[in-house]
């Protein structure tokens, strides 16, 4: 079977159009050649689509894994002394649907065997009560003087003017900050004078700061700044998570500080800084440029494609090769999740469809690994976990019931 065949042939599995001549082809192939040269078919010219995140090598081996493993089980129907094999096969492929297929468009692998839920459909405990959905683009912007302004609410145009700095709303561009003067002449006390822009559960914004730099702030996340960037340094202050494109000037070190004593100090450059209060460990992860992660007297320098990891009731701070697809994966519209345990990702899920979770059961060990889209409703993604784990969903109102 050439490339461009077992593409075809793939594909049409994966959508489900494959017929049963094609089909036992298919899987014949797959019984019977390399796992590493079909695997590398797989991820270099089937799943690498433009309008999807790419899939390494490990999660295209693993599609390959439940190709094999669902063709086992179709062998396995087909008993020896049925006079009609391929039909038997064939009935088995019905049964199944579409054991293996991307469900929410391209880009997301967790897999799923229909046929094994046909035979328990009261497992699935997932009550579409009403459809939560996804977060979007909102939050609030505190002024020094305490005046709370609903970004979402607002028109566009100019919010506000705090000394020689206009702010203003533009489409989508979120908040945008115009210094009219060089920031060297500015007054005595106007780098005492900040605003701080917060996203609620299911929000998300952007922000481009007086000096220039662009920060992206994730759910739940808040970043406080001054209207104007005064003396010889740059600071700012954030909880949760956010990226940031930091403009570049030498002479003016830019520093991110957090809740827990960590600062990053940086001249320009891209990178992801996740802080949330609720979490065990603070990570930054460097995309291009240098950062310096301090905490107390501890110092890493990163360099791009590492991150820093410091836990909140020690000093250390360790330094390792970085995921940058899942780093990023909030930034570019995903949710992905490698090897994540349960907690980790509904942690995720609540911050984003804004919506508390309860557990009902030890849940330590049940790991999952994928990519979903955010712009989708949760019920989906509930569904498609419940499919490839131990694992069961109820929605009551907002409040997602975890249960085994």
């Amino acid at each position: 079977m050439n490339k461009d065949k077992l593409e075809r042939l793939l594909q049409q599995y994966f959508n489900n159009t494959i017929t049963d001549t094609d089909c036992i082809e298919l899987l014949d192939y797959l019984r019977n050649n390399d796992p590493d040269e079909i695997a590398k078919t797989i991820d270099e010219r089937l799943l690498m689509l433009e309008e999807g995140p790419e899939f390494n090598r490990f999660q295209a081996k693993k599609v390959l894994e439940r190709i094999k493993s669902d063709a086992r089980f179709i062998n396995q129907a087909a008993e020896p002394e049925d006079s009609k094999p391929v039909s038997k096969w064939y009935n088995s492929w019905i049964k199944v649907a579409a054991i293996l297929i991307f469900f929410s468009a391209v880009g997301f692998y967790f897999l799923f065997n229909r046929y094994s839920k046909v035979t328990d459909q009261n497992n699935l405990a997932v009550v579409k009560s009403s459809e939560i959905l996804p977060g979007s683009t909102k939050a609030t912007l505190t002024l020094a003087n305490g005046k709370v302004i609903s970004l979402d609410n607002a028109a566009d145009g100019m919010l506000t003017k705090s000394g020689r700095t206009v702010v203003n709303k533009a489409h989508n561009e979120g908040l945008v900050y115009n210094t009219l003067a060089d920031n060297n002449k500015t007054t005595a006390n106007t780098d005492t004078i900040y605003n701080t822009l917060t996203t609620p559960r299911g929000g998300e914004y952007k922000v481009k700061l007086p000096d220039g730099t662009n920060v992206w702030l994730n759910s739940s996340s808040s970043l406080s700044y001054p209207v104007e960037f005064a003396g010889n340094e740059r600071y700012v202050k954030l909880t949760g998570e956010a990226y940031f494109e930091v403009a570049k000037n030498k002479h003016k070190p830019f520093y991110v500080c957090t809740n827990n004593n960590v600062c990053v100090k940086v001249l320009g450059t891209h990178f992801n800084i996740a802080a949330y209060n609720d979490d065990a460990e603070f990570t930054t992860t460097l995309l291009e440029g240098s950062v310096l992660v301090t905490k107390n007297s501890k110092q890493r320098l990163l360099k791009p494609g590492q991150q820093a990891v410091v836990k909140n009731n020690t000093d250390l701070i360790n330094v390792s090769d970085a995921s940058i697809n899942q780093v990023m994966a909030w930034r570019n519209g995903y949710f992905v999740f490698n090897d994540d345990n349960i907690s980790t990702i509904m942690k995720k899920l609540s911050r984003w469809y804004d919506v508390d979770i309860e557990y009902r059961g030890n849940f330590e060990n049940l790991r999952f690994g994928g990519t979903f889209y955010r712009s989708k409703g949760i019920t989906e993604l509930l569904n498609n976990l419940e499919k490839i784990g131990n694992v069961h969903f109820k929605i009551t109102g907002r409040r997602i019931i975890v249960m085994q």
